[in-house]
């Protein structure tokens, strides 16, 4: 069948699926400390929901090759809302965890296969577009849901708990009148999927059909990107109710902050730079600049205007990261390799967040500053092996010419 344009509808889906998710984030840290519970479950609660998403990210990618995506974007959204329930209602730790954990196994299913839909259906002219519309409202989107979750929150903390359900049945009835069925652009595989398949962590090893040594220094990059930015994130969270006794509200402002100027930058920048510039060497300077700002915010860590600068300007730079990430990964893979490859993307990512989130939880119940340390610490190993994938990327282009 023929590729071509997707409906607003479908937008609109993508743009309530990630504003839904931002709701909880900024009232979570109060959740945490008005049940009595140690610090260190936010952190932990934040790596369970990374965890989820780890396990089930190449599953996703490959039942996307089985049946119709939207069905897979239906279940994940609703799924979405029964993991946050349980969330809502936990009042110990493990009970906190397993509301992540249950959000992030089916959440992952949503957004692994709105990317997939999207590499599928659309046409060539506007895929990269399309990508980008999905990685801005993932932090733009995500970031105004902060600023709503926030200061709904104010009055109650099950507020936006509330308001996240209702919106995230309204975005997977719209993927239901947005999506078609997708089967007739893709290549159906000649076999049953299999236990071995599903089992995460061989759907991993099955990333040996596509990686080369390129890939794998790329990978490496992002995982450590991954790694860094949510420990940054989850620790700076957390610090503005720990350390500057700030309610949800303030949180929700940053992240208002951070849209707006994210949306600037996306519009601006980055579909500029995939339009007008080779995303395999521009992406360098990107992730530079975000391990420049976490090294420079550890000297202004009990400065709350300075620190609230430098998170808005670092989750704007993460914001063209992502999108730059997600472009590069569509241009490694080819009609037979794509859904597994933006499944294992995917999966590192969840991965990395994870890995970043628990560290987080141990290094601050530590010191916070062993947090912020690190997550510098992190990006600046990323940043060197981009500089290596490019050089890499330069080598095999030479040839090639």
């Amino acid at each position: 069948m023929q590729k071509h344009r997707l409906p607003t509808l479908f937008f609109l889906m993508i743009v309530l699926y990630n504003l839904a998710a931002g709701f909880v984030h900024p009232v979570t840290p109060t959740l945490v400390v008005e049940r009595g519970l140690d610090s260190q479950w936010f952190g932990y609660a934040m790596s369970a929901v990374s965890v989820g998403s780890f396990l089930v990210a190449p599953f996703w990618g490959k039942l996307c090759n089985y049946i119709p995506t939207k069905r897979i974007t239906m279940l994940g959204l609703l799924g979405y809302g029964l993991g946050q329930f349980l969330m809502m209602n936990a009042y110990s730790g493990p009970m906190l965890m397993l509301g992540r954990m249950v959000a992030g196994l089916l959440s992952c299913g949503a957004t692994v296969s709105i990317m997939n839909y999207i590499i599928a259906v659309s046409d060539d002219s506007h895929r990269g577009i399309y990508l980008t519309f999905f990685a801005t409202s993932q932090s733009v989107s995500n970031a105004a849901g902060y600023f709503v979750g926030g200061f709904l929150g104010i009055r109650s903390i099950f507020i936006p708990f509330y308001a996240q359900f209702i919106i995230l049945a309204i975005a997977a009835a719209l993927a239901g009148f947005a999506m078609e069925d997708d089967t007739p652009y893709k290549l159906r595989p000649d076999h049953s999927l299999n236990f071995r398949e599903v089992n995460p962590f061989s759907a991993f090893l099955d990333a040996r059909a596509f990686m080369t040594p390129i890939l794998a220094v790329f990978f490496a990059s992002s995982i450590l990107s991954s790694i860094g930015m949510t420990s940054y994130d989850t620790g700076f969270t957390y610090y503005i109710k720990d350390h500057f006794h700030l309610g949800s509200q303030y949180n929700g402002i940053v992240k208002a902050a951070v849209a707006a100027l994210s949306l600037a930058v996306n519009s601006l920048v980055t579909t500029r730079l995939i339009r007008k510039s080779d995303i395999n060497v521009s992406i360098l300077p990107v992730l530079a600049s975000s391990a420049a700002m976490t090294v420079t915010a550890n000297f202004f860590l009990n400065d709350m205007l300075f620190m609230s600068v430098f998170s808005v300007l670092f989750s704007a730079s993460t914001v063209v990261l992502l999108t730059l990430l997600q472009n590069i990964c569509v241009q490694h893979g080819n009609l037979r390799t794509s859904n597994s490859l933006m499944g294992f993307f995917q999966g590192i990512r969840s991965l990395g967040s994870m890995i970043g989130a628990f560290l987080e939880a141990r290094l601050y119940a530590a010191s916070p500053d062993y947090n912020f340390r690190f997550a510098a610490g992190i990006l600046i190993l990323s940043a060197f092996l981009c500089f290596v994938y490019v050089r890499m990327y330069r080598s095999s282009r030479a040839k090639q010419e």
